[in-house]
């Protein structure tokens, strides 16, 4: 994995958003889809923190909806299906909606919410990452192209896998 991708993602959990924002504008197709991979490794870490398998959905629908009003300034860049979605792919429970902007800022919304959430100190900020990057290492760096954003059972999908 590139540095600018781990820096990138780095400035993000930081708070440091015009760095990560410039990094990103940056970036070629192939770290794009690596800093797609780490997003998912880092959502996947911080939503097995925070939910368990098979937690209660009305616990997951609640975190989705308090962060979507914290960070959805419009309240229609996140589709609250695909949100719902992420999370419970993260915790094995179906697979992950297909990579697409949609998911990408869902993605990025709930990692920081998740985050915020937490109240992490840096170093538990840097240990979280370094276990995204392990997580995202071992993953391919294509979505799953038959997720379901409904699901309630099965496993699959980008990082949508017990581990």
């Amino acid at each position: 994995m590139t540095e600018s991708v781990r820096t990138a993602l780095r400035s993000l959990v930081h708070g440091r958003v015009d760095r990560h924002d410039r990094r990103v504008r940056g970036f070629a197709e192939s770290e794009w889809r690596r800093y797609e991979d780490l997003l998912a490794g880092a959502l996947l870490v911080a939503a097995r923190r925070r939910f368990a398998p098979g937690a209660d959905q009305a616990a997951v629908i609640r975190f989705v909806a308090s962060a979507r009003e914290r960070y959805d300034v419009t309240g229609l860049d996140v589709d609250p299906t695909v949100a719902e979605a992420l999370i419970r792919a993260a915790l094995g429970e179906c697979p992950a909606p297909p990579d697409d902007a949609a998911t990408l800022t869902a993605r990025t919304l709930l990692l920081l919410g998740l985050l915020e959430d937490e109240g992490m100190t840096t170093a538990e900020l840097d240990d979280l990452l370094t276990d995204a990057w392990t997580t995202a290492e071992g993953e391919p760096t294509a979505g799953s192209p038959d997720g379901t954003a409904g699901c309630r059972s099965g496993g699959g999908g980008k990082f949508g896998v017990s581990r």
